[in-house]
């Protein structure tokens, strides 16, 4: 019982972080801000000047039928690059996923890699050559570590397993940053602003508005935890995850009585067939 209120407590708005979905949200509700957060993430993590983007804020993704999984992506941004002709583009596409669920961490992976194929789903037009295929980088910012090695960076990629010295690049990239974790060895000023950054988004006071982006960050943050009728806003996102997991946990609460109920009716039976069998036995015991 404890624990059920622990869960439903609600966390004062101003004491909430970038990391929060709500906060993360508004923040890119804001085309202004939305951008300006996405390019700071973008050249952070990438370490690199960025092209002109176009982001969309919780962008749902349909499933491949109605009867398949969907999902819902934090930031879904797209970098174009024009050639110094201007007669081609170069396109990367990228989903930004702060999270903090820790009990999510074992299905990362495979959560990353179904992300991407949904992804990868809307990007090809028919009649259109693979080669066309945008690069994608999925990239998630953490609260907790993701591999138990207590670095700030990690990345996967494919390889040719049985050939890992030959280059297989088929345009994907997963990078998961985990705000807790250690700076590379030999790590430079990119690294540490990469630092700074995460450690502002995983826990976002003033005290951490280090350098010129996080403070950037901080004053966006600000504007929005001050924007009107945020509160109510807040108070209705919180009461619908309130009654969603309340859902979720009735549901479970059902399929649990349904299991007890069931493996109650299979000793039953199993009781009567072996009471049957002793009856039985004891039959031809007596006959005999």
């Amino acid at each position: 019982m404890g624990e059920s209120k622990k869960s439903y407590e609600m966390k004062p708005l101003e004491k909430m972080n970038v990391i929060d979905d709500f906060l993360f949200n508004e923040i890119m509700a804001d085309e202004e801000n939305g951008l300006e957060v996405c390019r700071m993430i973008l050249i952070c993590v990438l370490k690199r000047k960025i092209g002109k983007i176009h982001y969309t804020p919780q962008k749902n993704v349909p499933g491949i039928s109605e009867d398949k999984h969907g999902i819902r992506l934090d930031a879904y941004v797209t970098e174009i690059n024009e050639s110094p002709g201007g007669e081609e583009e170069d396109i990367n596409v990228y989903d930004i996923e702060p999270d903090k669920r820790v009990q999510r961490k074992a299905a990362l992976p495979r959560r990353s890699r179904y992300y991407g194929s949904l992804i990868d789903s809307q990007l090809l037009e028919t009649g259109i050559d693979y080669e066309s295929l945008p690069n994608l980088v999925t990239i998630f910012i953490l609260s907790y570590d993701p591999f138990g090695r207590d670095a700030m960076y990690y990345e996967a990629g494919t390889i040719l397993k049985t050939h890992p010295d030959e280059p297989y690049d088929d345009g994907v990239r997963r990078i998961y940053l985990y705000a807790g974790g250690e700076l590379p060895e030999g790590a430079g000023e990119a690294d540490r602003n990469l630092k700074r950054l995460l450690i502002y988004i995983n826990e976002s006071i003033e005290g951490n508005a280090t350098d010129d982006n996080t403070r950037k960050l901080d004053e966006i943050v600000r504007r929005t935890k001050a924007k009107k009728d945020i509160g109510v806003k807040y108070m209705k996102s919180w009461e619908r995850e309130r009654e969603l997991i309340e859902a979720v946990r009735e549901e479970e609460r059902q399929n649990t009585e349904r299991e007890h109920q069931r493996a109650e009716r299979e000793r039953q039976r199993a009781e009567k067939a072996e009471k049957r069998i002793q009856e039985l036995e004891a039959m031809l015991a007596a006959k005999s």
